[in-house]
């Protein structure tokens, strides 16, 4: 009975977060299309006042994230034991990854996992090998975050001023204690994606990477905030990008852009242009993706093609 019980009870809180996983995309697309609907020509109005450079700059600058973001994975890759991957199976693997991304942000790792041991084969780290690989890249990111959280406090008071101190404080206490799991398990293969942590190189090079592609996302936004003449002093566009980040760990796929930029700028500026400029981040974010993808198949077809023996000529 109490065995029961206690299941039942442990029910309720998956279901509430199923529930709110359907209920907040379901939102934001609603909000959307509340605006397309009721301001559809203002909203029209505002992307075709756009230079076409601003989307160009955009997707040039994601594109650059993109790779960037394959480099640290690929960084991690070779702290555990992954020297003999292919840089291409790498960015393939990951191309798809970021193609799953862009429908569901969770079904990127998996994706990524899966297709490093299609394209990779025998030469491939086991999924055991990188299974926690993504987590020294998700600690400097939260390091990244608290820089962006720190000057985007002071366009508006809404994020407090110890909030930087503990994203700071919390990414380093998790990453000694990364840093600690690794020696005390190193010798078992779920251990070896920390490695990276244990090699000062590679985490140098790894923080070096990480602080890149933020610079590239900060250029992404601050290039699309110019083009529609909002707020774009450093503050205001860090603190977009740091609520991008925030919003893009709810299920919202391409609604992203949009929610933040509103979510962060829709109290001072006017909702139609916000919403309008988050289209364009969306938009130029897709485009970023299918160009990267498209070239890194491009890139594995022609590296089959030369690999294959061409008939002699009589």
């Amino acid at each position: 009975m109490f065995v029961a019980t206690t299941t039942h009870r442990h029910r309720w809180p998956a279901a509430i977060r199923r529930t709110l996983s359907a209920l907040v995309p379901l939102g934001a697309m609603a909000m959307i299309g509340y605006l397309v609907l009721t301001r559809g020509s203002a909203l029209l109005g505002a992307l075709a006042a756009v230079p076409p450079w601003v989307l160009a700059a955009a997707v040039g600058a994601h594109l650059l994230t993109l790779t960037l973001r394959t480099e640290a994975w690929r960084t991690v890759l070779r702290a555990a034991g992954g020297e003999r991957v292919e840089p291409v199976v790498a960015h393939a693997a990951n191309a798809g990854a970021f193609l799953a991304g862009t429908v569901q942000g969770q079904a990127a790792m998996p994706a990524r996992v899966a297709l490093l041991r299609r394209f990779g084969g025998e030469r491939a780290p086991t999924v055991a090998q990188v299974a926690l690989g993504d987590a020294p890249i998700v600690m400097f990111e939260v390091c990244a975050a608290a820089v962006l959280a720190a000057v985007g406090s002071t366009a508006v008071g809404l994020i407090p001023d110890w909030a930087p101190w503990v994203m700071f404080g919390g990414a380093f206490a998790i990453l000694a204690a990364l840093r600690l799991l690794y020696g005390r398990f190193r010798d078992r293969k779920l251990a070896a994606g920390l490695s990276v942590l244990a090699q000062p190189g590679m985490r140098n090079r790894l923080a070096l990477i990480v602080a890149g592609f933020t610079a590239m996302a900060f250029l992404r936004t601050l290039v699309v905030m110019v083009g529609f003449d909002l707020p774009s002093d450093p503050a205001h566009v860090c603190l977009v990008l740091f609520t991008m980040g925030a919003v893009g760990l709810l299920p919202l796929g391409i609604g992203t852009g949009p929610a933040s930029m509103v979510a962060a700028l829709g109290g001072t500026t006017s909702l139609v242009t916000a919403t309008a400029a988050g289209m364009v981040v969306s938009a130029a974010t897709v485009l970023a993706v299918l160009i990267y993808a498209a070239a890194v198949w491009a890139w594995r077809t022609a590296l089959a093609r030369a690999a294959t023996p061409q008939p002699a000529s009589l």
